[in-house]
Parts: structure tokens; C-alpha cells; sequence
């Protein structure tokens, strides 16, 4: 197990290409109980293994400054990632990941239960890409994401959840006036947003600006243009 230090020492080691001999199973998050610590642990496998990608968590509160140096853009390459969740301040992992252009995700989710936890995203000119993703998670103040992060041309979101919104919690968002590049999204599920306007706002803003990347539309297959009964069963499917 590994604390944030040790952790990033060996993010370290593989973005140098030393465990370029394995391929990436898990990273598993243990908390260490009456501590206030959090531990990760990686798995490893053979390659050459069926590989169906890695599941990968992290729950930062804070990184380091120092840490965060440490990788660049696009330096760490974890292989194949089946599931991808990054919690709290450990969103600013994201754009040090190298995903690769036929990488296709299950699952991707983003939780921020403060602004500050979103670090220096917000303030990127260049998006994050996040390659091929049938399901996206964006919780809270990560909502604020929605146009920092890039899906590969062509793909299909199967659902777009966004939980836990507020105007206020959006605010950079609604401030905005950068376009979201997602794709197709073939339903949008909004959950638990506060009652004054929030869910529209949001559907609204994903109707006029998310654009279709090489077609120039914007706003194709979002949500409500879904059957109510399909809307239902995908969102039923839905495993966080």
C-alpha cells in the first residue's frame, strides 16, 4: 500500500516505461481506519492476458504541489483503462494520463465537493481527452468539467449522468462560453439537482454548446430526443 507520496513515486516509475514489462489490473484505494489516511494498492498482471482494461480509483484531498510536477500532460500511461474514477482533488490526475485514441471506457467518473478541489483545471486552454467513454459520471462541483474534457470524434455516450447540481455550484460553467466537446450523448440523466432551475440550465447548455466534432452540430442526441422507456432502461443499467 502506498501513501500520496509513495504513490507518486511510483506513478513516477511507470511514466519513466520500469513496469512497461506488466500490464495495470487495478488500483485499489484502503483507507486506513482511525489514521486519516488513504493508501493505494496496484495490481499487476502478465501481458499478454486478456486484456479488458484497468479499474482505476483515486481519492485525493489535496496533492502537493510538489507531486503535481512531477507529471506532466499526457506522461502517464496506465494501458488499457476500463474504469476510471478520480474523486476530490484527484481530478488534476486526469490530464496526466496518456489516453490513447482507441481507448474505449466503461466508465468515467469525476466527483468535486468544492471549487478548490478542481485545482488549476478551470483555468486550462486545452482540453483533456478522454478517448471513447459509454458512460460519464460528473458529481458536484465537477460539473464544471463538462467543457475541460475531449471524447475521441465519433463516439456515442450510452448516458451522461450529472448529480448534485446547483446554480451556484456551476457557476463557472454558466460563466463560461467554451463549447463542450462530448459527442453523441444518448441520454441525459440529471439527478438531484436543486429546485430552481438547474436541470434546464444544464440541458439547456448542453443543447447549444456541445458540438459534434468534424460534423459542426451541435446538440444531436441529447437526452429528450431519447424514448422515455429507453431513457429508463439505460439509466437503470447505470452502475456507479
Amino acid at each position: 500500500t502506498k501513501t500520496e507520496d509513495e504513490t507518486f513515486d511510483v506513478l513516477e516509475e511507470i511514466k519513466e516505461g520500469a513496469c512497461s514489462e506488466m500490464a495495470l489490473k487495478k488500483i485499489l484505494m484502503r483507507a486506513r481506519f482511525g489514521k486519516g489516511v488513504d493508501s493505494y494498492e496496484f495490481v499487476w498482471k502478465k501481458k499478454g492476458d486478456t486484456d479488458g482494461g484497468a479499474d482505476v480509483t483515486f481519492n485525493l484531498a489535496k496533492i502537493s504541489d510538489e507531486n503535481k510536477s512531477r507529471i506532466k500532460d499526457s506522461e502517464l500511461d496506465l494501458g488499457r483503462i476500463k474504469k476510471l474514477r478520480l474523486y476530490r482533488n484527484a481530478v488534476e490526475l486526469l490530464p496526466m494520463l496518456k489516453i490513447h485514441e482507441d481507448n474505449k471506457m466503461d466508465v468515467l467518473d469525476l466527483t468535486c465537493h468544492s471549487l478548490s478541489e478542481l485545482g488549476s483545471l478551470l483555468e486550462r486552454e486545452s482540453k483533456i481527452f478522454i478517448g471513447l467513454v459509454d458512460r460519464v459520471w460528473l458529481d458536484d462541483y465537477a460539473i464544471n468539467l463538462l467543457t475541460k474534457i475531449e471524447t475521441q470524434k465519433g463516439n456515442e455516450m450510452m448516458i451522461l449522468v450529472i448529480y448534485d447540481g446547483s446554480l451556484s455550484k456551476i457557476e463557472p460553467l454558466l460563466e463560461s462560453e467554451e463549447k463542450i466537446h462530448l459527442g453523441k450523448i444518448k441520454s441525459l440523466d440529471i439527478k438531484n439537482p436543486e429546485s430552481n432551475g438547474t436541470k434546464e440550465k444544464i440541458r439547456e447548455i448542453l443543447e447549444t454548446r456541445n458540438v459534434i466534432l468534424g460534423s459542426g452540430e451541435t446538440g444531436k442526441a441529447i437526452g429528450n430526443q431519447i424514448p422515455e422507456k429507453m431513457h429508463q432502461s439505460i439509466s437503470g443499467a447505470w452502475q456507479r
